[in-house]
């Protein structure tokens, strides 16, 4: 019964106060267009709630008094019972809806949250008009037109191609597959010659004269007049270039010459090995400088896990895309704006303009803030 006058006054007053609950108040909307469905919404009535009108103006008590012709004190009673009956299933519910209007919820803080559901329009100037939903135009060519170019247009008949014809085609085919296999054979039997060499059908050798094909004459290793070295004056060079003393009369031994015999004939894989060995410990010597790179820190903008800190709260929003924009406008003026992510049960994005370690902190800087941003600035403990 209340739910249906405060309804009605809806449509009259932009303001209908609840006693001891929260008053609702209406705006202007104008008119607006769906891209996504082409539709045109006619100018309506949008509905907000603010829990601190609670103070009563008479008015929801007067309409319901006068509709049910009963005194006043009995309507109050019945506005209380509804207000009784609305905080019981909140807290059993965590939900009451109010019938066409909206949906109240508490928050983390037990403060009251109202979602507006859209339904009839509550703005009298646009009693009866509907949604309109615009189709697309499409440019289509009259009836009339569309037959005289059907008309017009040669129509193509299949033309069957004469016997000869085909048959001059398929020779050329076959034509062309007799050359390629006839080519591929003799590259084959080709390859198979063991005097010949398939690369002096590389048509680029004949430009460049560094390469002779099927030369087969074999380059003379020695000249005419060389005399080959015996091993004894092998042996002695090799000892001299070592600076490798002859064995002495005490050592006289065919054991000490097999082993100069051995370190004269090996001279360059000792030498391979003192360079390899002087290599490996220079590399050994110089350990890698690793630099490390320090990133900075960038400042963090968003909380999403529970902080115990006190948070100054500017505003909620419902999706995070709106909350960061209204972030990013604060970080203007202050560097500390952060946006808080909803808690267990809640859907709100929360904007904070500061936040302290101690509520008594918090409260104080709340006084400062409120004369830059507003009265509905409040403090959060997340």
């Amino acid at each position: 019964m209340v739910e249906k006058h405060i309804r009605t006054l809806l449509y009259d007053h932009d303001c209908v106060i609840i006693p001891d609950f929260g008053g609702l108040i209406a705006r202007y909307a104008s008119a607006r267009i769906n891209p996504a469905k082409h539709t045109f919404s006619p100018p309506s009535k949008k509905i907000a709630f603010n829990e601190k009108l609670t103070l009563n103006d008479g008015l929801l008590i007067s309409t319901i008094a006068h509709h049910k012709d009963i005194s006043k004190e009995e309507a109050q009673q019945l506005v209380t019972d509804f207000v009784h009956q609305a905080r019981y299933k909140l807290d059993a519910e965590q939900r009451f809806e109010l019938q066409h209007i909206g949906i109240f919820r508490y928050n983390a803080e037990r403060h009251l949250e109202f979602e507006y559901v859209e339904g009839d329009n509550l703005l009298e100037e646009s009693f009866g008009l509907p949604e309109v939903m615009a189709r697309p135009i499409r440019t289509e060519e009259p009836a009339v037109l569309r037959t005289l170019i059907k008309e017009r247009e040669p129509v193509q008949e299949n033309v069957k191609q004469p016997f000869r014809k085909k048959i001059w085609r398929l020779s050329r085919v076959a034509a062309g597959l007799a050359v390629g296999g006839i080519a591929v054979s003799a590259l084959y039997f080709l390859s198979q010659q063991p005097d010949y060499n398939l690369s002096s059908l590389n048509p680029i050798s004949s430009f460049t004269g560094h390469y002779t094909p099927g030369n087969t004459n074999f380059a003379v290793r020695y000249t005419s007049d060389y005399v080959p070295v015996s091993a004894d004056e092998r042996q002695a060079a090799y000892a001299a270039i070592l600076n490798v003393a002859a064995p002495t009369t005490s050592d006289n031994t065919p054991e000490a010459w097999t082993s100069v015999r051995e370190m004269a004939t090996t001279p360059t894989i000792a030498l391979a090995d003192t360079v390899e060995t002087a290599i490996n410990e220079q590399i050994s010597a110089a350990p890698p400088v690793v630099e490390e790179v320090v990133e900075e820190k960038q400042p963090e903008l968003t909380v999403s896990e529970r902080t115990g800190r006190y948070y100054v709260i500017v505003g909620g929003y419902s999706r995070f895309e709106n909350a960061r924009t209204g972030r990013d406008a604060i970080s203007k003026r202050e560097e500390q704006a952060k946006v808080l992510l909803p808690e267990q049960g809640s859907k709100w994005y929360r904007v904070s303009v500061a936040d302290y370690d101690n509520p008594a902190e918090a409260q104080a800087a709340l006084m400062n803030y409120r004369k830059k941003y507003g009265e509905t600035l409040w403090v959060l403990n997340y």
